[in-house]
């Protein structure tokens, strides 16, 4: 078994979820511990591995891909799924506990959309996403997510509008995480490079997921108050 790659370790209130998954085929679970005493709390069933956020104090995101599975779930702080959605992508959560971001399809041509993961388990469609390769999005104050894709930088408001801030040839690169800097200064990296861009973008949003693979830190922390 190995630790999960995308967040091995995500610490939010009293509780700590902590993933594991078996490499040769790609299944794994997630286990959520008590922060004070590493007590064991609950642990998912085995399941094809995805990508993970914190939701709120206490809360997680667990995603499934793979094998037929492309789910999201959310667990509350005694490991219990309270929504599950159709969708498995790099989510993003505000400080009203808005879940949207770009779906991870991995299949040409994309059947990918950006998403918004209403509470009754339903979706929520915006813009459809051409190409496959995504970084990890960040979000602003007022809702607008920010990420690269198939040789676009993208923005997606919170009404779920889409617009195109930059375009270039990113020759099928490798992509990171997407940083939202101070004075919407969005810097992102494309294979060896890293390149940055002025934009209109406001300052990172406050919430327990603001920036798609964790923030600058490596990890945001959910006090009790639901602050980063």
């Amino acid at each position: 078994m190995d630790v999960d790659h995308w967040e091995p370790l995500l610490v939010s209130g009293d509780r700590v979820a902590a993933s594991f998954t078996d490499a040769r085929g790609a299944i794994g679970r997630t286990f959520f511990l008590d922060l004070a005493g590493g007590a064991i709390v609950s642990a998912t069933s085995p399941a094809p591995t995805g990508r993970k956020a914190i939701a709120g104090p206490g809360e997680f995101l667990i995603g499934s891909q793979g094998y037929g599975e492309f789910t999201t779930r959310r667990y509350d702080r005694n490991g219990n799924e309270t929504a599950r959605w159709a969708s498995h992508g790099a989510m993003l959560v505000n400080g009203r506990g808005t879940v949207c971001g770009p779906e991870l399809g991995n299949c040409l041509p994309s059947t990918s959309r950006f998403r918004q993961l209403a509470p009754d388990n339903t979706l929520v469609d915006g813009p459809p996403l051409t190409g496959d390769y995504t970084s990890c999005p960040s979000m602003d104050q007022a809702g607008t997510t920010v990420f690269w894709r198939n040789g676009r930088l993208l923005a997606v408001d919170a009404d779920l509008t889409p617009h195109e801030l930059f375009a270039m040839d990113d020759s099928g690169s490798v992509l990171g995480r997407t940083l939202l800097m101070d004075d919407g200064l969005v810097v992102t990296s494309l294979g060896s490079e890293v390149v940055a861009f002025r934009t209109h973008l406001g300052p990172l949003a406050e919430g327990p997921w603001p920036c798609g693979d964790a923030n600058l830190p490596g990890n945001p922390v959910v006090s009790g108050s639901g602050h980063p």
